[in-house]
């Protein structure tokens, strides 16, 4: 069991009856026909909006969250979803075994370059989070600075890169940047 504080912050909200999203990421949706269909990652996975997404489309999913909760409900969403219980601080996903990684709405730096090495050559690397500026996150460490997601992964063939001011599910004006890039040879 991991004991650590995200742990039971998440846990508490959603024994609160938190749900978050529930539809898939949009720019999951746009880009998906460019991806050949294998191995995916889905960091921070919560219920599996995204997994669930992935996994309906014949991807073999590896959806990974600290929550006990997420973790018990991803392994009765679909036969594709592998849940793993993990802290993402201390996550080190395998090399070379991903044709996809999906990051949304989560933001740990240490893990970039372990992501870029799980990338299969081809591989494609989906993130989408929130910047600074944004309200209700109140620690600056998850958010981004401006050009931040694109200065990190310029070792990889970016196919799209986007900041823009979003409203969030709360109605509130948010900032997120969005990148999609491929890991060639």
């Amino acid at each position: 069991m991991i004991d650590n504080p995200d742990r039971e912050r998440w846990n508490s909200k959603y024994i609160q009856g938190f749900v978050g999203e529930t539809e898939p990421s949009e720019l999951l949706v746009e880009f998906i026909p460019s991806v050949c269909v294998g191995r995916a990652l889905d960091v921070a996975a919560g219920f599996g909006r995204n997994s669930l997404f992935l996994a309906e489309r014949s991807f073999i999913v590896d959806a990974v969250d600290i929550s006990d909760i997420a973790i018990e409900r991803l392994r009765s969403l679909h036969q594709n979803i592998i849940p793993i219980h993990a802290d993402l601080a201390k996550f080190r996903p395998p090399p070379n075994m991903y044709d996809l990684i999906v990051n949304v709405n989560f933001l740990e730096r240490n893990l970039f370059p372990y992501l870029i090495e799980a990338l299969k050559i081809g591989g494609f690397l989906l993130f989408e989070t929130f910047m600074v500026g944004s309200p209700s996150k109140t620690n600056k460490d998850f958010l981004l600075r401006k050009n931040e997601l694109l200065h990190a992964f310029l070792n990889l063939r970016v196919m799209f890169y986007q900041e823009k001011r979003v409203i969030n599910k709360n109605g509130e004006e948010a900032y997120k940047a969005y990148l999609v890039a491929k890991k060639e040879c």
